[in-house]
């Protein structure tokens, strides 16, 4: 059994190995069986913005037994964490219009947009550019859509809150616990590295309409989800069998959709919280599956005045038990 300890990430310097990462890595396949390659699948976790898929569902849901059809855009907008650039500011402002509403319903915190070139042109933080803003503005729009006070739409106890724990508790094989509140503002939903790696095989597997909605969104609009520099962008960019979403304090779930094996998930927690450390575990899983990696997540440059001096990637054993796990070697 692997250790909890395990090392997953090094971060090298001119040859030298300058820090490390341990962690959790865990695949799935949609049917639930749970294959841990580091660390703990029962250990709980806080996926943050990685379970905003799953969310999206009952978002999609909700408006669909409204006779509302949210069109991709909408989908991939609210599903992500955004880097604040200006079409994906233009989307999330699109989806509030869809509830008449503008960005001072936003109950998420002013903040300045992750791409800094938008940063440069900003006075001030906006509610809009907060990469959770798309997630905000899809829940106000059902919220409101099904007649309730767009002032209350992150109320835990509102329709639409108890209909993404419903949709969590099943589409993550087991109840979610809390919630606990996000830097958002939003609930956050505790399960563990398993429950998110099955979600993630179940995404990318689409067994209900909804989820197959979600999924070839963010497919479609991958500079959505996310932004150019971002991990999760960069993977769905790379090869089209991924789906992939980040969360804060280095969580990461993909879904990859083998030739052989069919759809499994993969969900990466760092223990120490780095986001530098989760994309380059998950490339390598997709790599070692057969998938195509992005090779500037898979193996990170470390930069020297400016040029390469070493690398921000995973362990080389790490892609090793997962070749042999699945008889791919």
């Amino acid at each position: 059994m692997p250790s909890s300890t395990s090392l997953l990430v090094t971060v090298t310097r001119d040859g030298v190995i300058e820090s490390g990462h341990l962690g959790d890595v865990v695949v799935a396949t949609p049917d639930g069986t749970v294959t841990t390659f580091a660390g703990d699948a029962t250990r709980p976790v806080y996926p943050r913005s990685a379970l905003k898929p799953f969310q999206t569902t009952a978002v999609l849901s909700t408006l669909q037994d409204l006779g509302l059809h949210p069109q991709e855009e909408h989908l991939a907008i609210i599903s992500a964490s955004h880097d604040g650039g200006d079409d994906q500011q233009v989307e999330a402002a699109s989806v509030l219009a869809e509830a008449g509403l503008d960005e001072s319903a936003l109950r998420c915190p002013a903040d300045w947009p992750i791409n800094v070139a938008v940063r440069t042109e900003l006075d001030a933080p906006t509610t809009l550019s907060h990469n959770c803003s798309g997630k905000h503005a899809g829940m106000l729009w059902a919220h409101v859509a099904a007649g309730h006070d767009p002032a209350t739409y992150l109320e835990t106890d509102t329709v639409l809150q108890q209909r993404i724990a419903r949709a969590l508790a099943e589409i993550l094989d087991g109840a979610p616990q809390g919630p606990g509140i996000d830097g958002c503002g939003a609930p956050a939903w505790l399960t563990t590295t398993g429950g998110l790696a099955t979600g993630f095989a179940r995404l990318a597997a689409g067994p209900t309409s909804v989820l197959a909605a979600v999924r070839d969104a963010m497919v479609a609009h991958p500079e959505l989800v996310g932004g150019p520099s971002l991990p999760d962008t960069k993977l769905m960019l790379a090869d089209a069998r991924v789906v992939a979403k980040r969360g804060a304090e280095g969580v990461m779930g993909c879904g990859f959709v083998h030739d052989r094996l069919g759809p499994v998930g993969i969900a990466v927690k760092i223990q120490d919280g780095s986001d530098r450390a989760a994309g380059p575990v998950i490339a390598a899983v997709v790599e070692a599956l057969g998938g195509i990696p992005a090779p500037d997540v898979r193996r990170v440059p470390v930069l020297g005045g400016g040029v390469p001096h070493g690398e921000i990637s995973a362990v080389p054993e790490l892609s090793t038990r997962v070749t042999e796990a699945f008889g791919l070697s």
